[in-house]
Parts: structure tokens; sequence; C-alpha cells
């Protein structure tokens, strides 16, 4: 009898060590071996957790899963309730236990610290050549590393120079700027004063942080397009001269400062001329003043012949102790197709003006083309040159942010001269984010 059972085990195994197979390849055993999690045809609890987008609208396309899937059941936690930081303190305190989500949104900046606890996709699901021709560059730079991908862009979004089509024909300008100089010249054109000198209308928010909720984002592009490694070289001259000509509209200029309320209010109550918001604050501002005369267009730049421009966005992963990573990874795919996002899209229209910019290049002309190309051309148009760091605001980073935030505050207060006040608050800046306390 015992010969028997080694011989019927032997039959069994032999076939997989000849096709190199290994022991977490054996179904059910291969479980107990590190193999891929939830069994094909098997029942399956997918725990997802989401952000922002209407439960509603999730429901429909998870809808749509099951008639394929029917094995497959899928629980929907919508955690907008939450700040993205307390988000982020949640998930990375939470990744490595069993009771994790098995599929959860990360900003695309978290994705490099966070691999060593992700489950990189199946290559079988996605892999990297697919990867780099689906997804715009800076999607690979934030979720592709040694030839693994960690996490796939559910939308894209960064931000655009948004404007007030009145104020532009009364100064006579017949299009949005293009480069930091001739915006700087806009802004004071456009700055209106009283007759004792104060500013009655802001020509652009710009040069201070307390009163400008994407203040982080402005900075980061001016850094990206100077070449500027963060955290880095937060303490280089190109750093310092990109802080310094940021704060002059401000402290030089005096075109904007902290009496102006935030600065996305402040243009919905025709204050400022000009702002820079990413497109979901957009739908914000076209909510409350549907009757404004609103222009959209690319943000400046500093050199014309090589532009970049700044990307903010969020990504579906699963976490290395998701039991279920290949039903996981399953799932992620069919959010990320191109039928799935023209679904999500076209839902979320119904709640709002237009849904979250597409990640997939291959529908940017969809987009661009059809109604809404108003508001979000000008973005997608632009992310095949974007960078982004951990100085997107919104995002959870906050130790990065409000160092900034202290450093532009510690500008404006100096008595010192404007760029050697600027280059010692970010070699103080600098200090707090590499060595936080």
């Amino acid at each position: 009898m015992r010969n028997k059972l080694l011989l019927t085990a032997l039959i069994l195994v032999i076939p997989f060590l000849l096709t190199a197979c290994t022991l977490k390849d054996l179904p059910v055993v291969g479980r107990f071996f590190g193999g891929g999690g939830g069994l094909p045809g098997g029942p399956v609890t997918l725990n997802v957790w989401g952000l922002w987008e209407n439960p509603e609208v999730m429901q429909e396309l998870i809808a749509k899963y099951k008639e394929t899937h029917p094995n497959v059941d899928i629980r929907y936690d919508d955690r907008s309730i939450m700040k993205a930081s307390q988000y982020k303190e949640t998930l990375v305190g939470r990744i490595g236990q069993p009771d994790v989500a098995d599929v959860f949104l990360v900003h695309n900046t978290w994705v490099p610290e966070l691999r060593g606890s992700l489950a990189p996709a199946p290559s079988k699901t996605v892999n990297e050549a697919q990867f780099v021709e689906r997804y715009y560059p800076v999607a690979k730079d934030s979720a592709v590393f040694e030839g693994n991908v960690y996490a796939l862009p559910m939308y894209y979004d960064g931000i655009a120079l948004v404007y007030n089509k009145k104020h532009f024909e009364e100064e006579g300008q017949l299009s949005p700027p293009t480069s930091w100089e001739e915006f700087r010249r806009l802004a004071f054109n456009l700055t209106k004063r009283d007759e004792d000198g104060n500013v009655t209308r802001a020509g652009a928010a710009m040069g201070t942080a307390d009163n400008i909720d994407f203040f982080s984002d402005i900075l980061g592009t001016f850094f990206a397009q100077a070449g500027v490694e963060v955290p880095s070289g937060l303490d280089s001259k190109p750093a310092r001269d990109a802080l310094a000509f940021y704060v002059l509209f401000s402290k030089s200029d005096k075109g904007w400062d902290n009496s102006f309320p935030e600065a996305s209010a402040a243009f919905g109550q025709e204050r400022v001329s000009m702002i820079f918001v990413p497109s979901w604050n957009l739908l914000d501002i076209l909510k409350a003043r549907p009757d404004l005369q609103i222009g959209v267009a690319p943000i400046p730049q500093a050199t014309l012949d090589s532009p970049v421009s700044w990307a903010s966005f969020w990504m579906y992963a699963v976490p290395a102790a998701s039991p279920n990573k290949e039903a996981a990874w399953e799932f992620i795919n069919f959010l990320a197709q191109e039928e799935s996002q023209s679904a999500l899209f076209n839902a979320a229209v119904r709640y709002r003006t237009y849904g979250a910019p597409f990640s997939l290049v291959s529908l940017k002309d969809q987009v661009s083309a059809g109604p809404y190309g108003t508001y979000l051309k000008p973005i997608l148009e632009t992310a095949t040159y974007a960078k982004s760091t951990p100085f997107a605001s919104r995002a959870g980073n906050d130790i990065y942010v409000n160092a900034l935030k202290e450093a532009v505050n510690s500008v404006l207060t100096s008595t010192e001269d404007i760029k050697i006040a600027s280059e010692a608050a970010l070699k103080v800046a600098k200090s707090k984010i590499v060595s936080p306390k």
C-alpha cells in the first residue's frame, strides 16, 4: 500500500518537475508554498478601498465585472471621508496585515516607497511592455521597477492655467501666456488697484502658500522645469531661483497676498484673473459659477523647447499580504481597460460636468475632441512630458508640503535678499524632509 501511494505521488509531481514548475504552481497545494491567491473559478471575495468616486458609479462597473466573473464577490469601501494623510497613515500601518484590502488606491508618489509591500502584477495580466504602450511616461516612472508593474493608473491629472476670459478681453489679451516671463507681465497688467494702491483684483494667485491650495504643485512644476531632483537638489541654485521667482509675485510685485481668500474661491468671486488647479478642482469652480467665462490652458514653461508639465494621480495596487493577489490584479486590469474607463467617465458625467481624465493614451483624443475638451485637453496634451514628485498637494505627503510651506513663509517674512532668503529656507526644508522628527 505504501509503495502504491509513493508511485501515485511521483506520477502527480514528475510532470511539474519536467516542465520547470514548482510547488507554487500545484493547484491547492501551491497556495501553501506562496502561489498566487484566489483559485481560478473558486469563490473569491475582494475588498476594495476607493476614494472620491461615486459608489453608485463603481457599483455599475462591479456588476459588469461579475457578469463574466460570477465567482468573485467585490466589496467596495468608499474611504472618501478620510483626509489623504489619514488614509495614507491607515494604509501604511495595515499594509502588511492580513485584513488589509485586496485592492486599494495609492497616490502615484507613494508607489516607490511602498513597492516592497506590494504584489507586482502577473506578467500574463500586464507586463512592462504593455504598460509603456498604454500609459504616459510619468506613470511608468511612478510604478514600474526592475521590469515589474506595481500599480495601474485609474485616471490622469495635473494642473492647468485657469483664467477669466472677460478680464483677458478687457486687457486686449487674445491668448493665454506660454512662458513664465510672459505670465508675470500679464499678471502685473491684470492687477487692479484703488487710489491708495491697494489691490482690488489680483492678476494671478501666486507667491504665497497659506491661501493657495495648490502652491506646492506650482512650485513642484518650477522645480521639475529647472531639473531639480527632489529632495536631494532642494539646496541647489536652480531650486533657490525657482522659489525666489515664485515669491516675487507677492513680495516684489505685490499683486497677491494673504489677505485674499483661497485662490479658487477668489477666482469664483472674480477677485483674481489667473489660477492653477487640477481638473477635479475646476469642477467645483464650474459648479459654483456656471455663468463665468472660463478659459483653460497648459501650464507655462521655463523654456519652450524642452517643456515639462506636472502630474498627480491615483493608482490601484495590490498588497503582498493579500490572499487573493491574482484575482485582485484581474479586477484591476478590468478597470483599466478602455471600455471600463469610458463607462466610468460616462457614468460620472451624470453627476458632474465631466469625469476624471483618462489614464490611457489611446483615449486622449476622444476627450480632447469631445464636449469636455475645453477643460481636459490642456492637461492631457501635456501629459507626455509630465513629471511628478511628493510635492503633489492633497496626496498625503504632509512632510514635503508643510516643509515647502514653511520655506515660502520664511522668505516672505525675511528681510534678507530674496535669493539669500530662498537658499536658506530651502536648506531648512530639505533637512526637515530628509530627517523628519
